[in-house]
């Protein structure tokens, strides 16, 4: 198949990428740093935030506080999962009007609407790489760097193992890269949702 529609070989490479890309997010939030694993910021001795009793937009809010009081950065993207995200995109006033805007324009009839719009003029990053119940805040361009080393590779083969003798084509997709966090304290892990009274 993969000579007869040349277009398979691509569709399987662009799957694989972003298979990969989806790997790397989820890495460098939350990697072990186990043997080829990357130290995710997650893992890392960076600021946290328990669940409180006030709001997750608040919370959120003082996370961008808390490192600029350790670090005098200004904390610049949220990332968070797409679940959570929701649950502040569709959270409504006393009158029913959503706070960040309705589905066909901002709030009470002004501006337009925005796709993903940020939280607090953060960059916001919605991605199920982040685990539910968790988002985190930080002044990423200057708290750390992801390192890469060359670019993205997409190799094939039919000479691995038994690929040839079974007519199987084996792909591989791989990159390298390394987290370097230079102020751990310019990231706050926030655990979101109410405590419990």
């Amino acid at each position: 198949m993969a000579e007869d529609l040349s277009y398979i070989v691509s569709e399987i490479n662009n799957h694989a990428r972003y298979n990969l890309q989806l790997l790397e997010e989820t890495q460098l939030l939350s990697g072990n740093g186990s043997d080829a694993n990357i130290k995710g910021l997650l893992s890392r001795d960076i600021q946290k935030m328990v669940q409180d009793t006030d709001s997750d937009p608040d919370r959120i809010f003082k996370a961008r506080t808390k490192i600029a009081l350790a670090t005098g950065f200004r904390a610049d993207a949220l990332v968070i999962n797409p679940a959570d995200y929701e649950a502040i995109r569709l959270s409504k006033d006393a009158n029913g009007q959503y706070y960040g805007g309705g589905y066909f324009n901002g709030q009470y009839g002004n501006g337009t609407i925005m796709q993903d719009p940020p939280l607090w003029g953060l960059k916001t990053v919605v991605t199920e790489a982040i685990a539910q119940g968790t988002a985190l805040v930080g002044a990423f361009k200057l708290g750390g760097a992801v390192i890469r080393k060359g670019g993205l590779r997409a190799e094939s083969t039919n000479s691995h193992s038994d690929d040839f003798t079974n007519d199987l084509i084996t792909f591989r997709v791989r990159e390298r890269l390394g987290l370097q966090v230079k102020y751990p304290k310019a990231f706050v892990s926030v655990a979101l949702g109410k405590k419990a009274k």
